[in-house]
């Protein structure tokens, strides 16, 4: 089917087209909801809603919408050659009709353009030539019929809609034809989610204690399972001894989980629901006859993945979700280690600082350690063990040696003599030392940190004082990477010398062009719904006139410096210029401005953490 006014209706755009979609920018058009699995035939049913983020109409003239696979693979695009508009703040619901009338509920077809999205999986996007305004990834409903939207607590953002976890499946819908949805209104909020699986569109289920009727599973998400002690190398045999504790910090169940290392794993299984409260703790272990075991008590499930002596990775998944990871050293003979008591969260456990070796005796073999209970506080200084989270970059208190200096500048603009951009050394480690590695996010495995060099990182955006939540939980910078690079290992710093060091088991990693966020919370219930955070910081962004600076860092090795002078502005960041998102030029008096009320983020504050920046209004 193909409409006047639209065009070339799915035609390849041809060189030069674009031009009238230049000036849109990626963020200014966000996905919102989308029906890839109607009731019945998906031919002709399913749609797609757009949401236009600005205070201005949105143009979709020259843009494609795009379906593919998750790989990018078998990609089908629906070209707009002709005008079509989206209004401030208002949504536009595009769909897969094919003969006959356009239902009530679609306000422009694309035909038969993007065949049939994935039911389970894919890619569903927008772009204009070849930059993408927003892309998702497309999962499946708990049922046929009902449509995935964006939480409706959320202010539409593309770079939230990332996050799985902000999906959830729609409501009731007195649309003639959806059984369950809004297109074109604004989505309810998420409830809390109880299980659905990722991989198969199915829903788990397992069956209470003491109850006939079997429920849906709760599966936690990142940071809801904490890692909180191995015994990797316990007196007598390994492969009947040796355990992993993990604390609940949200009511979750175990079944389907997976523990594993970097190379291997096992599935968590059990007809009846292996439940956690939270604060919960569980043991999980190789033998659960305490006679083989050396006297735990009753492990909540078994595994059967050898763990290294010698060193290695401890991971928990969830379907495809990280839930925490832990890396280690050389193990001591029947000795645990532990994280230390009051830390033992997914945002503090990163640091080595927080683990020690275990000091109390449990068993009848004389191994040490606190299987199922609370651990001891560490000693100062830790035990040196290298462990990590997905969340990554927990505070831990590093320092930055540096001996950069900034002059300083008025207003929101930032001077550093040009002492941050250019140099090329690259802060590689001495010869002779250990090179640094981290656990890829994508493979699992571990590799070398991809160090950045003077150059190629830029800090583009910060939140001083956020107004939706407390300084202390919303506050957080940008980071943009002009080559792909690694952040484990930078300092971050304020004014005052207070920093932190960006430290993880998992890569830090962001491609070329891609932006991090750095925050003082991970948690989107609590930050304000900050899109995915990269890593974490632990000093104050101050709100008063003075003079303020932040850094990165590599050592001794300044990366980038912006100051300010001016008091911070309630609920809006403070960010540089497009067009000055260089280490040089965001020095430049006058190159930060107040994000536009336009650049609105999670519960309502203004920014554009994780997105390209808006052009600064003189």
């Amino acid at each position: 089917m193909c409409l006047l006014g639209v065009g070339a209706c799915g035609a390849p755009l041809e060189e030069g087209t674009e031009a009238a979609c230049s000036g849109v920018l990626p963020g200014d058009l966000v996905i919102t909801e989308y029906l890839n699995d109607p009731e019945g035939t998906d031919t002709g049913r399913e749609y797609v809603e757009l949401y236009n983020s600005l205070k201005v109409p949105v143009s979709l003239e020259s843009m494609t919408l795009y379906a593919a696979r998750s790989d990018g693979s078998q990609e089908k695009g629906f070209f707009f050659g002709g005008p079509l508009s989206v209004a401030p703040g208002d949504y536009l619901v595009l769909g897969d009709v094919r003969e006959g009338p356009v239902p009530a509920h679609v306000d422009q077809s694309y035909g038969e353009e993007l065949g049939a999205l994935g039911n389970t999986s894919g890619r569903l996007g927008v772009r204009c030539g070849e930059r993408v305004i927003d892309e998702v990834s497309l999962s499946a409903p708990a049922k046929s019929g009902v449509a995935r939207g964006y939480d409706g607590r959320l202010v539409p953002d593309s770079a939230g809609n990332d996050d799985p976890a902000r999906w959830c499946d729609g409501a009731g819908s007195d649309v003639a034809g959806v059984s369950q949805g809004s297109p074109g209104t604004a989505n309810p909020p998420c409830a809390p989610a109880e299980g659905a699986s990722e991989e198969s569109g199915s829903t788990e289920t397992c069956l209470p204690l003491g109850s006939q009727v079997p429920r849906e599973v709760k599966r936690p998400r990142a940071g809801e399972l904490v890692i909180t002690e191995l015994m990797v190398n316990p007196l007598g045999d390994d492969t009947v001894g040796e355990w992993v504790e993990v604390l609940a910090t949200a009511p979750v169940d175990l079944n389907g989980l997976t523990l594993g290392t970097d190379t291997t794993s096992t599935k968590v299984q059990g007809a009846n629901c292996l439940s956690l409260p939270s604060g919960g703790y569980a043991v999980l272990a190789r033998r659960s006859e305490a006679v083989l075991n050396g006297g735990l008590p009753a492990p909540v499930a078994t595994f059967g993945v050898d763990l290294r002596n010698t060193g290695g990775v401890v991971q928990v998944r969830a379907g495809e979700v990280l839930v925490d990871a832990v890396a280690y050293g050389a193990a001591e003979d029947g000795v645990a280690i532990q994280v230390s008591a009051g830390v033992t969260n997914a945002s503090s456990n990163d640091s080595a600082d927080v683990w020690c070796r275990a000091s109390e005796a449990y068993g009848s073999r004389g191994n040490l350690g606190t299987p199922g209970r609370a651990n001891r506080a560490c000693a100062s200084g830790g035990g040196g063990v290298d462990s990590g989270a997905p969340d990554g970059g927990a505070p831990d208190g590093g320092r930055d040696t540096s001996g950069g200096s900034d002059a300083g500048s008025t207003g929101g603009g930032t001077r550093d003599g040009g002492q941050d951009g250019g140099l090329r050394d690259a802060g590689v480690p001495d010869a002779g030392s250990p090179a640094r590695t981290c656990i890829d996010r994508v493979t699992g495995t571990s590799r070398p940190v991809r160090l950045p060099e003077v150059g190629s990182l830029v800090l583009t955006e910060f939140m001083a004082d956020p107004s939706a939540v407390a300084d202390s939980a919303g506050e957080w910078v940008e980071v943009l990477a002009l080559r792909e690079v690694d952040l484990n290992g930078i300092t971050l710093m304020n004014e005052g010398g207070t920093s932190t060091a960006l430290d993880a088991t998992l890569c830090l990693s962001l491609k070329a062009g891609a932006r991090g966020v750095l925050a003082r919370g991970a948690d989107t219930a609590l930050n304000g719904g900050l899109p995915s955070v990269l890593a974490t910081f632990s000093f104050n962004l101050s709100n008063a006139a003075g003079s303020h600076s932040l850094r990165l860092a590599l050592g001794s090795r300044v990366l980038d410096v912006i100051t300010w002078t001016s008091a911070a502005t309630p609920g809006v960041s403070l960010q540089v210029s497009p067009a000055n998102s260089d280490p040089q030029r965001n020095d430049a008096p006058g190159s930060f401005c107040l994000a536009p009320s336009s650049a609105r983020y999670g519960l309502g504050d203004r920014g554009t953490p994780g997105l390209e920046n808006r052009a600064c209004v003189p």
